[in-house]
């Protein structure tokens, strides 16, 4: 290599902006189509339960029209901590609102029963127009 020969940069910020643009562009292009489709197509949704636990009460009908902000279950779920050398348990309530308002199109859990995060549904949403689920 000669030492005139100019040093080539390992960064894309000086030589291949117009690639950076194109990756933010895109990235954008994919976010708007995401929450279009969120908020336009997907008729409705199914929430499931966000902790292990006890399903204490269900506060709403099939049917039913629902607001945002109000109540849709409770949970009673048992928070573990460390405390020194043990594990201290406490129960806890989890009151569960919504999130946007909509119709509640059918109730799975019933009071008493257990529940896995993730994977115990709950309920089936149909979201208003326009908003995410």
């Amino acid at each position: 290599m000669s030492e005139n020969a100019p040093k080539k940069s390992l960064t894309v910020f000086k030589s291949d902006r117009h690639e950076d643009i194109a990756a933010i562009t895109l990235a954008a292009i994919v976010v708007i189509a995401t929450l279009t489709y969120m908020s336009l197509i997907v008729p409705s949704v199914t929430v499931s339960a966000d902790s292990d636990g006890k399903m204490l009460s269900v506060s709403v009908l099939e049917g039913a029209q629902i607001k945002k902000g109000d109540i849709l279950y409770t949970l009673s779920v048992v928070e573990k901590k460390w405390k020194g050398d043990t594990v201290e348990e406490t129960a806890k309530e989890k009151i569960i609102k919504a999130k946007t308002s909509g119709k509640v199109l059918k109730v799975y859990a019933l009071a008493n029963s257990p529940t896995k995060k993730g994977k115990t549904p709950i309920l089936e949403l149909e979201h208003e127009k326009g908003t995410l689920p």
